[in-house]
């Protein structure tokens, strides 16, 4: 008998790994929505009003002005290298550690513009805050992207004068119209580094609003790992909406800004973008006559508290530090199978999550059903919890519909741990209504 199990278990093993190619030629799954908190607990700071305060639209104009006054400034333009020297020294004026960050990719080089405000509690954790001051070579760029690096300069200047418990890095980045060129040369050696980056947010072309509706809305962009960052800004701009006068929108990954370059590597990653269509994107009247500046100190504004908020966490724990046990078993036990949570790191804090778990048909598609007295409840489950050591999750005393299954564990964050993100996924057999096999995932 034991042979036989060794056996089946074997084949069970080539079934999965066969039909791992199968599932992908089939589509990536996307974890099943979960209700993200409506409030961030501890969050904002309580002279957030102050700082919104100090946001200064003439000032918002006059670097935008002079970043219009350098003419188009493509990468590797006499233009951007003076433009490059004007924001170098501008940030360091204000008493902030600047540096330059060299970069070389597809024969092209530049340098990007890192300035660092050091953080109390969580220093080797790093919240960015970032823009490219490169433009197209017809354009002087104002919206695209001066809109972005003035409201980065403003927000620093504000930002400095106080302390967070995370590390601020305001990074304006070279390359980005010739495809994120300085922003991946970062990502890629902040990842080869294993560096600690809690969140990345990306504002490019925030400038521009003409309808009533368009100068009351914004898009924030995310994938779902990201998707805190949009809790975050939405409750900024709830809590203060007299001061911002903004609705976010909820929107899917924009792969078209330099925070895609730290969604790639594994990192979170959203942008802010206009709500409007700007006809004068990418072209020689891209000028700060055709902006809202109203509109840009309003975004600016949620910039600041988003960001703000972000740089008040302090990240005790990572998404590695909780363990995900994965186990199928016969119908002599108790449990069909069980999904484990252990929290590695269960001295220094505890995990406030939201914990999916679904199990979906590989082939059929669909959620896989299970059957208790005559009932069918699909194996979908939702739970929030807050984890000391370890948390199980047993399911026991049901049929299962047969066939090849994927089980997902999705891991969302709440309250100080809104930034927890995790996806963890194995594969597995229904032999029969009682006898659930998988290969565990530890």
């Amino acid at each position: 008998m034991r042979g036989t199990q060794l056996v089946f278990n074997n084949l069970l093993v080539l079934l999965c790994s066969f039909f791992l190619s199968a599932s992908a030629a089939l589509g990536s799954f996307s974890p099943s929505p979960t209700p993200l908190p409506q409030a961030i607990t501890g969050g904002v700071y309580p002279f957030l009003a102050e700082m919104l305060a100090q946001v200064n639209e003439s000032q918002l104009r006059s670097y935008v002005q002079t970043i219009q006054e350098f003419g188009p400034h493509p990468t590797k333009s006499p233009a951007l290298d003076a433009l490059r020297d004007y924001l170098y020294n501008t940030l360091a004026s204000m008493n902030i550690s600047v540096r330059y960050d060299p970069w070389r990719e597809k024969r092209t080089s530049g340098k990007n513009i890192v300035a660092t405000l050091p953080g109390t509690l969580a220093s080797n954790t790093s919240v960015i805050l970032c823009a490219h001051y490169d433009s197209i070579a017809v354009s002087p760029g104002a919206e695209d992207d001066g809109s972005g690096v003035a409201v980065v300069l403003m927000i620093a200047d504000i930002m400095h004068h106080y302390s967070f418990n995370t590390t601020v890095k305001f990074i304006l980045f070279s390359g980005e119209e010739q495809g994120l060129l300085g922003s991946r040369s970062y990502a890629r050696n902040a990842s080869k580094n294993h560096e600690s980056i809690l969140g990345v947010l990306a504002l490019d072309k925030i400038g521009y609003a003409v309808t009533a509706e368009e100068g009351r809305t914004i898009q924030h962009h995310a994938n779902p790992a990201s998707a805190w960052m949009i809790t975050i800004s939405q409750t900024i701009a709830s809590l203060f909406s007299n001061e911002i006068g903004l609705t976010v929108l909820h929107l899917p990954e924009d792969p078209q800004s330099d925070h895609e370059s730290f969604v790639e590597k594994g990192y979170a990653g959203t942008d802010f973008v206009r709500n409007a269509e700007n006809p004068y994107y990418h072209t020689s009247e891209d000028i700060i006559d055709h902006m809202n500046l109203s509109y840009l100190t309003n975004a600016c504004k949620l910039s600041l508290g988003t960001i703000v908020t972000m740089a008040s966490f302090n990240p005790i724990l990572a998404n590695n530090d909780l363990k995900v046990v994965m186990i199928g078993s016969h119908l002599s036990k108790p449990a069909q199978f069980s999904v484990r949570i252990e929290n590695t790191k269960d001295l220094l804090d505890t995990a406030n999550v939201t914990v999916s778990i679904i199990m979906r048909q590989l082939l059929r598609g669909g959620v896989v059903q299970t059957i208790k007295q005559h009932q069918r409840t699909p194996c979908n489950w939702s739970i929030i919890k807050e984890i000391r050591h370890s948390w199980e999750f047993d399911v026991a005393g049901r049929r299962f519909t047969r066939g090849l299954f994927i089980l997902e564990v999705t891991i969302t964050g709440r309250s100080d741990d809104l930034y927890f993100y995790r996806t963890v996924r194995t594969y597995g057999i229904i032999v029969s209504p009682f006898r659930v096999l998988m290969v565990p995932h530890r």
